[in-house]
């Protein structure tokens, strides 16, 4: 065979092998385009949506009406400490309406009292005496031995009942805070879960990519030791053939190798 086929021949398969190496007519590169054009998927359910930007950053938007349910509850909570507010005035130390009514109506049994007896002293012609002072310091001071007792009952009872509206209002206080806050943990912790899982995703796929970025560059090598092997071999028996050797026993050296297959080589 001339030598001006042999290169021809060979140049063919060497385009060929590279064409093969080198990524042409090679269906792996559309198995790795799902794997590097992955996007981990949000949601929008509960009135709270859920995005991956293209910078990968998580974005938790909550809808208007969310904002308006979570704003109403505070609302409630915030208008239930404003009522105990209100109400603590009522039951204040000393100066309670409890305290008020207690005392004024014994305020109320006093007068009807020692002015009855100051009638009846009057009638008996003995109240400028020294007895019917006797018996109208005696009522005064049994109505203010009673006005004493109510007091200090009142002020225990208004100062229990202060402490339980303090309480009161300050879980009310609480729970506005706590449905603010409420809201937002569960959008941090929405957030942290589809962060976390997406970053295992994508770590997995990377993974995935470096396997079979792996796998194929071991298959490319091979091919291209197997491909180069028999060409050789058949440019030998080429040249052999050509320069009137003994068939396939002729062994070409590396220069007339070349030479048959690239043609030129070693001239000049």
């Amino acid at each position: 065979m001339p030598t001006s086929l042999i290169a021809p021949i060979v140049g063919a398969g060497i385009s060929w092998g590279a064409n093969k190496l080198f990524g042409g007519g090679s269906s792996s590169g559309s198995s790795q385009a799902p794997l590097q054009q992955f996007k981990p998927s949000g949601f929008n359910a509960g009135g709270l949506g859920a995005s991956f930007g293209q910078d990968g950053n998580l974005s938790i938007t909550p809808t208007a009406e969310r904002i308006g349910a979570v704003r109403g509850l505070q609302d409630v909570f915030g208008n239930l400490a404003g009522e105990l507010s209100g109400q603590r005035g009522l039951v204040a130390p000393g100066v309670s309406e409890l305290r008020k009514q207690r005392l004024g109506e014994i305020e109320t049994t006093r007068a009807s009292a020692i002015g009855n007896l100051r009638e009846n002293l009057a009638r008996r012609r003995v109240l400028g005496s020294s007895f019917g002072q006797d018996a109208l310091s005696r009522a005064e001071s049994e109505f203010a031995g009673q006005k004493e007792r109510v007091a200090a009952e009142s002020f225990l009872q208004e100062f229990e009942l202060t402490n339980q509206l303090i309480n009161q209002q300050f879980g009310a206080l609480r729970g506005q805070a706590q449905t603010g806050l409420d809201e937002l943990n569960l959008q941090a912790d929405l957030a942290s879960k589809l962060s976390a899982g997406a970053t295992g995703a994508m770590q997995k796929n990377a993974q995935a990519l470096a396997e079979m970025n792996a796998k194929e560059a071991a298959g490319k090598g091979k091919f291209f030791g197997d491909l180069i092997q028999p060409i050789g071999a058949a440019a030998g028996k080429a040249a052999g053939s050509f320069f009137g050797g003994g068939g396939s026993s002729w062994t070409p050296s590396d220069t007339a190798l070349n030479s048959a297959i690239f043609p030129g080589f070693g001239t000049g």
